[in-house]
């Protein structure tokens, strides 16, 4: 008698398989719509993942790509520097970091209003201003803050990007101070300016690639950084190109998306300038006893 149960099972299978259904567990990437995060964006519209069993998840906050990370079935995420940092020195050697995917001295910047008084950084004590805590602009923030001899810790409130740009128009805060391309946008409205760049602190505040260390595969880890290093390149040569394409992902105008991303550098791999950036903020943060304890570079960082 035949077996027939067999044979349909057969069939689906091989059905599964000619349609692309049927494949390995794919790697899991989580990224942000945001400038920093370009090499995943114009890597995912030019399709140079295709065929190499990843899944690009896109998320549209920090803490929400970091959860998916830490908590979550993703395997690898980007991540800023203190964020990073941060998930180091709580979870290493469960998290390590994978790569450096560039950055930018002056990617962060304090914007205020245009008719505001607010000249300097010292003009900001007893004032109202809008942060979102535990970030690389945070981090930059207090490192800029302190070289500076102000302390402005009590003047914080924390609120997200998307809510940066009414809270300042409706006068709820005096200032805010954010990652690109926030600042680019809220000046392009014409109601506001920049006072400062957290920038001249010694760091580049280098966007980090994290991974589970579970998850970790030579193979398809090598493939990523190809891939990467081919977006890194797409957008050195054809930066129209990119500044629409991110400008469509993002839903920024082309004018906010062309700062913006003048304030980054898009590069693959670990350098002197973004070792010597991490290190300096995480002395900085245990310092300031935002860690309980420093990261092993040796041990966390995967090179």
């Amino acid at each position: 008698m035949p077996d027939i149960l067999g044979e349909v099972v057969r069939k689906i299978l091989l059905f599964l398989c000619s349609c692309g259904l049927l494949l390995a567990n794919p790697l899991k990437i989580a990224y942000q719509d945001r400038v920093i995060d370009a090499l995943f964006i114009v890597a995912n519209a030019q399709n140079l993942f295709e065929n190499s069993e990843v899944e690009l998840k896109r998320f549209s906050s920090g803490p929400a790509t970091n959860e998916a990370l830490l908590f979550g079935d993703v395997s690898m995420a980007t991540m800023g520097d203190t964020a990073a940092l941060i998930a180091l020195s709580k979870y290493c050697p469960k998290v390590k970091i994978y790569s450096i995917l560039g950055g930018g001295e002056a990617r962060h910047s304090i914007v205020v209003r245009k008719e505001s008084d607010i000249k300097t950084l010292q003009d900001l004590a007893g004032k109202k201003i809008a942060i979102k805590k535990g970030t690389s602009t945070h981090g930059g923030f207090l490192l800029k803050t302190s070289q500076m001899g102000v302390n402005l810790n009590k003047e914080l409130m924390d609120l997200s990007p998307s809510l940066m740009a009414q809270a300042l128009l409706s006068k709820e805060v005096d200032a805010i101070v954010a990652s690109e391309p926030t600042p680019s946008v809220i000046v392009e409205k014409g109601f506001a300016k920049r006072l400062l760049s957290l920038d001249g602190v010694g760091s580049n505040y280098p966007l980090a690639l994290v991974i589970k260390s579970e998850s970790f595969d030579a193979s398809k880890m090598s493939k990523v950084l190809e891939v990467l290093k081919k977006a890194q390149e797409f957008i050195k040569t054809n930066p129209q190109a990119s500044y629409e394409i991110i400008s469509k992902a993002t839903g920024l105008s082309l004018g906010s998306t062309k700062e913006a991303m003048a304030k980054h550098e898009y590069k693959v791999g670990f350098d002197d300038v973004s070792m010597k950036s991490l290190q300096k903020v995480a002395n900085f943060l245990f310092e300031q006893k935002k860690i309980k304890s420093l990261p092993d570079f040796e041990a966390c960082l995967i090179r």
